[in-house]
């Protein structure tokens, strides 16, 4: 599901109205998708936007969600929350086979909608906290990461009455994540971060900028790459824990999980300060490469029929272009992958994780959860052919758990995530243990 969520950010856009409130904003707009009145939206978009996308994408875009959810049925809910100056209405919509929200993201004052995403529904069910995390054992703070204006609120655990304990600096994977990488009633980061302060060891992890800025990211689009998204913040937050009085002689590790995995080697061979790298589920593959195998996947788990097929045939024209130099540079965003810009793209295919994490002289712990459909063993058993020469690095799966390292049982399916579950103990115990040791 997480590149699903990929897809339809990609949708991220800035929009007009002159309703009077938010929630008649987000109401009126729902009913003019519900009538397929794509032209009516784009009338509604700024003009910063409406040089980027069309009412053909958009109707695109909505012709495209029945694939993954069945077909659209209605809305019913209509929420808001506030988030600094900004008004956040989730319009509750339900598809045959799922229920999504439509998050409509208002500055105010004036009333205009700023950032428009498919996100799933916040779960009834409550985070419970795992066994494994004793919370008498740590203490934790609030520090920001600060990349120029920016302000990423982040989450500081530190052992209790441990001196200088190594620091693990947590990384989350693909798309607007916050701080602990929540998903349905399911938090991993915060999974690993206190489970890992409970064994003394301090971590460090914080909102996605694409979480805390959607404006800005989503006016940024034509422009936004893999730095953008993971790496400058990334930098960022190493030297925050280099500065933190307590960890004056800590030494520090990366844990990436999915793209954060992918991009632990770059942030690695950019820092001087990174002592180990940790990836969890990171992919040896080209990401353009997974996201075929994913739509394959989630479209055989019933059967593939002649609409799927049509897609994969599109996702397979628009790869073609993706990997020929000479296309890519001037592809629009509606003939690449889900329709993200060729900057952001040739952001990927610039950065070739493998050979980087060859080149590193830190150790390299690597994890995976062999029932993972999104980054499977087809990438961990590349990682090993690469990089099992250096005695240096550790490899180890796991047969029971998914790609949130998470138990299960049969095949995994995207539902799986909306069920109440923790990062395994066993993962926990093997990285405690490997960073210990190094």
């Amino acid at each position: 599901m997480k590149y699903l969520y990929l897809l339809l950010l990609a949708f991220s856009l800035t929009i007009r109205s002159t309703a009077q409130t938010s929630e008649e904003l987000a109401t009126g707009f729902v009913k003019k998708l519900e009538q397929q009145k794509f032209d009516s939206c784009y009338a509604m978009f700024d003009t910063v936007i409406a040089n980027k996308i069309s009412a053909d994408m958009l109707s695109q875009m909505w012709s495209s969600i029945p694939r993954y959810m069945g077909d659209y049925k209605t809305f019913t809910s209509v929420t808001k929350e506030l988030k600094d100056s900004f008004e956040i209405v989730f319009v509750r919509c339900e598809f045959e086979k799922t229920k999504m929200d439509l998050q409509l993201v208002f500055e105010t004052p004036p009333k205009k909608i700023v950032g428009m995403f498919f996100t799933p529904p916040k779960n009834k069910t409550a985070y419970v906290a795992p066994d494994y995390v004793l919370p008498h054992k740590y203490y934790e703070t609030k520090i920001a990461v600060k990349t120029g204006t920016l302000s990423l609120p982040g989450a500081l655990c530190v052992p209790n009455n441990v001196k200088n304990p190594p620091v693990v600096l947590l990384l989350a994977g693909s798309g607007p994540n916050d701080k602990d990488e929540s998903i349905g009633p399911n938090k991993p980061l915060k999974d690993l971060a206190t489970g890992l302060a409970t064994n003394g060891i301090a971590t460090y992890r914080y909102d996605k900028r694409t979480l805390v800025y959607p404006k800005e990211s989503s006016e940024q689009i034509e422009t936004f790459d893999l730095n953008k998204e993971v790496i400058e913040d990334a930098l960022n937050a190493i030297e925050i824990i280099k500065k933190y009085p307590d960890f004056k002689n800590s030494k520090i590790y990366i844990a990436g999980h999915s793209l954060g995995a992918m991009c632990a080697p770059l942030i690695a061979s950019k820092s001087k300060s990174v002592n180990g790298v940790i990836m969890l589920a990171g992919n040896a593959r080209p990401l353009e490469d997974l996201l075929l195998e994913q739509y394959t996947y989630i479209f055989g788990i019933d059967s593939i029929d002649a609409q799927e097929r049509k897609e994969i045939d599109t996702l397979n024209k628009q790869i073609k272009i993706l990997k020929d130099p000479k296309q890519l540079k001037t592809a629009k965003k509606e003939q690449l992958p889900v329709n993200l810009p060729a900057v952001y793209w040739q952001s990927f295919v610039n950065y070739n994780q493998v050979n980087v994490a060859k080149k590193l002289k830190q150790p390299m712990l690597l994890l995976q959860g062999e029932r993972d459909y999104q980054v499977s063993m087809t990438d961990f058993n590349l990682w090993k052919q690469h990089l099992s020469g250096n005695p240096k690095n550790t490899f180890k799966s796991y047969p029971a758990l998914n790609h949130m390292f998470m138990e299960g049982k049969g095949k995994s399916i995207p539902t799986e995530y909306d069920l109440q579950g923790n990062v395994d103990g066993q993962v926990i115990k093997d990285i405690a243990e490997w960073v210990k040791s190094h």
